[in-house]
């Protein structure tokens, strides 16, 4: 009896838990098409170099048998890589950054301390992006978030 009800104590959280994300990563070359506008094409990452672009795809799958809601995804920016401004993207997402790890801000209100001073954060100050989910993700559906860097 004491099992079973342990078991059924720990369901709600099993739900929770049901959500995986899986990251790809892309090479962002920029490609000319037939009027001479450029666009930038994600790209199978192949060899990576110094001032290269990169793109970091972040799917998220709803694996259990309910629908999930308060899904938050925490990607660090990788080391020796700079963040693209604007780059990051989620759909029904709200998107915020930090410069510290710690505190989770939209970029407009990050503030960086510079030689006890501080000043707005600047893309190459972003460490961390966090992406918070508005919408429930229903059992079995899947979804993507993604953001942009240059190699240091």
């Amino acid at each position: 009896m004491r099992l079973l009800t342990t078991l059924l104590l720990l369901l709600p959280l099993s739900v929770f838990a049901q959500v995986n994300l899986n990251t790809e990563v892309f090479l962002v070359a920029p490609v000319t098409q037939a009027d001479g506008s450029v666009v930038e094409e994600w790209q199978d990452a192949g060899t990576i170099a110094p001032g290269d672009k990169i793109g970091y795809r972040i799917t998220y799958t709803n694996t259990g048998s309910e629908a999930v809601s308060g899904v938050v995804i925490n990607n660090p920016v990788p080391e020796n890589t700079t963040y693209v401004a604007n780059s990051a993207n989620g759909q029904a997402a709200t998107i915020t950054y930090s410069v510290d790890g710690e505190l989770f801000a939209r970029m407009q209100d990050l503030k960086v301390d510079e030689d006890g001073q501080l000043r707005p954060a600047r893309a190459q100050d972003i460490n961390q992006i966090r992406w918070v989910l508005q919408q429930a993700v229903a059992a079995g559906k899947s979804g993507s978030v993604e953001f942009k860097v240059r190699v240091n």
